[in-house]
C-alpha cells in the first residue's frame, strides 16, 4: 500500500511539475530548460524527477528531487544516494520547530565528499530560480544578486523543504550536509523566511514527514536507494 502511495504521489508531482507552493503563473521554469553554466559542467545532474526512499532510526522518509529547478543540487544529491554515501551517517543538528539536519559522512559540518575522479572535495554551487525568472542564479544568494526581496524563490522553504547546507560566509561551501524543513513559523512559512534565497532547496519529502519530525541528533540514516528516476541522472556532462 505505501509503494503504491509514493508511485501515485511521484506522479502527480511529475505530472503538476513539482510541489513549491507558488502560483501557478510563476511557475513556468519547467517550461524552459535549465542551462547549466560550463564551469559546472564536470558536476552530475538530474534532468528531472526523482524519488528517493530514506531509511532512518526514525523510520521511512521519501523525497521527490526536483531536476528541472534544481539540477545540480539534486544532481549531486542522488549521486552520494547511489554511492551509499549518506548510510551511517548521523543527524548533527535539531531545531524544535524548524528544521534537521545530516552531518557529512565523517561525522563533522561538511569536510564533504572526496571526489575520486578529481582528488579533490566536491562542492556544489548555491542554485536558485527567482519568481518571474526561468534560469537559476548560480554562485550567489539573491540578494548577492541584486534580487529584490519581494522576489522570492520558485522552489520556497516550506514544510517538508529538502536543502543543501553551506557556510554563512560561502554559499557555494556546500556538499554532502542537507536539512528537512518541517514547521511553519517566523523562518519556515509561505510568505517567506530567514533561508529563502540563502540556501538551495532541491526537493520535498512527499511522506513520512512526521518521521522526520521524530528525528534528533544521534538518529542516523540507516539506508538510502532511488526508487524512480535513476535514468534521468548523468554523472556528468563533460564529453556530452
Amino acid at each position: 500500500m505505501r509503494s503504491l502511495k509514493l508511485l501515485l504521489g511521484f506522479a502527480l508531482l511529475a505530472t503538476l511539475g513539482g510541489c513549491t507552493g507558488v502560483p501557478e503563473k510563476s511557475d513556468r521554469a519547467r517550461a524552459e530548460p535549465v542551462a547549466v553554466p560550463t564551469e559546472y559542467a564536470n558536476l552530475p545532474r538530474l534532468t528531472g524527477k526523482a524519488l528517493v526512499e530514506l531509511t532512518t532510526t526514525r523510520g521511512p522518509i521519501a523525497i521527490v528531487l526536483d531536476g528541472d529547478r534544481a539540477p545540480i543540487n539534486a544532481g549531486n544529491f542522488i549521486d552520494l544516494v547511489q554511492k551509499g554515501v549518506y548510510v551511517g551517517t548521523a543527524f548533527n543538528r535539531f531545531e524544535k520547530g524548524y528544521l534537521v539536519q545530516v552531518s557529512d559522512p565523517q561525522g563533522k559540518n561538511d569536510g564533504g565528499y572526496l571526489d575520486p575522479a578529481t582528488g579533490k572535495i566536491r562542492r556544489v554551487p548555491i542554485e536558485i530560480i527567482p519568481e518571474g525568472a526561468s534560469q537559476p542564479i548560480y554562485g550567489k544568494t539573491l540578494r548577492q544578486a541584486g534580487i529584490p526581496e519581494k522576489i522570492f524563490p520558485v522552489m520556497r522553504h516550506l514544510p517538508g523543504a529538502v536543502g543543501l547546507a553551506h557556510t554563512e560566509k560561502d554559499p557555494n561551501s556546500g556538499s554532502t550536509q542537507f536539512y528537512i524543513t518541517y514547521a511553519n513559523n517566523e523562518m519556515v512559512n509561505p510568505r517567506g523566511n530567514f533561508l529563502d534565497g540563502r540556501y538551495t532547496v532541491f526537493g520535498y519529502v512527499v511522506d513520512g514527514l512526521t518521521n522526520a519530525e521524530k528525528l534528533r541528533i544521534g538518529d542516523k540514516i540507516l539506508a538510502a536507494k532511488v526508487v524512480l528516476g535513476a535514468e534521468k541522472f548523468q554523472p556528468s556532462a563533460v564529453g556530452q
